[in-house]
């Protein structure tokens, strides 16, 4: 019985020596967030359409203000500049741009919840290059 215990006390040593003398680098990439075009858009009637319109409080204390009239709808966060959208769902609107992507889903008791997705300006730190790097504003 010691005995047993002894080489399995030993292998797992020896095995962890092992895993400790790995060289291997394993890089896990992080998903990114992106704001795509639809292949094909999503056509709402301007009844539909007006269900959206209003302004919406955010988790991160920014105002989403949806606007527009007919088949043209438009997002803008707080002052930032309007932004025109097509319906890519039944509750999904993507900026022509591609700087912004709302979702608005309404419960039951008529409260709003969803998603903003918006393309922000992103300096790279090594080359002072200038980007865009998709955020999450706000989901619930």
């Amino acid at each position: 019985m010691k005995i047993q215990w002894l080489l399995g006390l030993a292998l797992c040593a020896a095995m962890g020596a092992q895993a400790q003398q790995s060289d291997e680098i394993v890089t896990v990439a992080a998903p990114r967030l992106t704001i795509d075009q639809p292949d094909q858009r999503y056509y709402m009637e301007d009844w539909q359409m007006r269900q959206f319109r209003g302004s919406y409080d955010l988790a991160n204390g920014q105002t989403l203000h949806v606007r527009g009239g007919g088949t043209a709808l438009y997002g803008e966060i707080d002052n930032q500049g309007p932004h025109r959208m097509v319906a890519t769902r039944h509750n999904t609107f993507v900026a022509l741009d591609r700087k912004l992507q709302v979702r608005i889903d309404f419960a039951d008791d008529g409260e709003a919840g969803g998603e903003v997705l918006m393309a922000q300006p992103q300096r790279n730190l090594a080359t002072g290059e200038i980007t865009e790097q998709v955020v999450r504003l706000a989901t619930r």
